[in-house]
């Protein structure tokens, strides 16, 4: 006697019933992956940087109304940085301080003083063309801020760096202003990127040979 192979048809139904099963399963999920939200990216922090530029302190006369300095001598300087807001400016922002004729200036002896607290990094030297005829060369330093600067917030950074004693055509032709730069790091917006740099109010001489205290 032959006897149905109700095993064999059992099997497929439960197959077939596991395989709808399934099926109805995976519909919701799919669903609701294609109605999730997508995370909206944050905005960029929006930040206005200023800078202030300063002349040394205690000058060794003057020369034709400006101020003269004589090296070989330590000076000290002053200069200020700020974020008039509206965001907090994050960690990473650049600092440049430059100081006209870079053949006067031991680059290696620069030090910073204090900066109010803020932590900032040495992140290399260079140099800037500032006149052709004759060639003058401004010594520039970078700082990196490692700290985050809140809005309406500024600080002071005092530095000394030695000068040397170096007269050259240059020194001799220009009358010349201290400079500075205050930029942000990847990832933000400046605003007023036009009071970013400054230079200092007034202009002086530095080893000029016709400027004397005597």
């Amino acid at each position: 006697m032959n006897m149905p192979d109700h095993t064999a048809s059992e099997s497929t139904a439960l197959s077939r019933r596991t395989l709808v099963a399934g099926a109805a399963w995976s519909i919701p999920a799919i669903a609701v992956a294609v109605a999730a939200p997508l995370t909206a990216a944050s905005p960029a922090p929006q930040v206005n940087l200023w800078s202030t530029a300063r002349l040394p302190s205690g000058p060794d006369g003057t020369y034709r109304g400006e101020s003269f300095y004589r090296g070989p001598r330590l000076t000290s300087f002053s200069y200020t940085f700020g974020n008039l807001g509206p965001d907090e400016l994050p960690a990473g922002a650049t600092l440049t301080i430059g100081l006209p004729f870079a053949a006067i200036w031991e680059t290696s002896s620069f030090t910073i003083v204090g900066s109010d607290g803020y932590p900032l990094a040495a992140s290399g030297t260079g140099t800037q063309e500032i006149g052709t005829e004759p060639l003058a060369v401004r010594q520039l330093w970078y700082f990196t801020l490692m700290a985050p600067l809140a809005p309406g917030a500024s600080f002071t950074v005092n530095f000394t760096v030695q000068m040397n004693g170096t007269e050259n055509t240059a020194t001799n032709f220009y009358r010349v202003r201290t400079t500075s730069d205050f930029q942000p790091g990847s990832g933000v917006t400046d605003s007023d990127t036009g009071n970013n740099a400054d230079f200092s109010d007034n202009y002086a001489y530095f080893n000029h040979a016709s400027a004397s205290n005597i």
